[in-house]
């Protein structure tokens, strides 16, 4: 499997499957603290999971990645940052949602 599958069956798909049930509990006000989750998520996992490749603790299979990297990281890999991200943050919003309103 490569990573961009992987990521569209077990990332993408959930949050597009989360974010088309759950759009009416949903607003940009509701959303917007996740972009500054985000900003931390980039900031914090970039360098070590850069360092751990270049100190060879794990790599990524050039057949199971499109090839581009950035900074040794393949593409997918701060694609999945961000979507994980995204994922866990909209799935705690929405229950907070469902808690917090009656």
């Amino acid at each position: 499997m490569t990573y961009a599958r992987f990521l569209g069956v077990f990332v993408v798909l959930p949050l597009a499957l989360l974010l088309a049930r759950e759009r009416h509990l949903l607003s940009w006000r509701l959303l917007q603290p996740l972009g500054w989750l985000l900003l931390v998520v980039y900031a914090a996992t970039t360098p070590w999971d850069h360092a751990a490749v270049q100190w060879g603790l794990w790599d990524f299979a050039p057949e199971r990645i499109w090839g581009p990297r950035l900074g040794g990281l393949p593409v997918e890999e701060y694609l999945f940052f961000g979507l994980q991200t995204l994922l866990v943050g909209v799935w705690a919003r929405v229950r907070l949602e469902r808690e917090v309103t009656p």
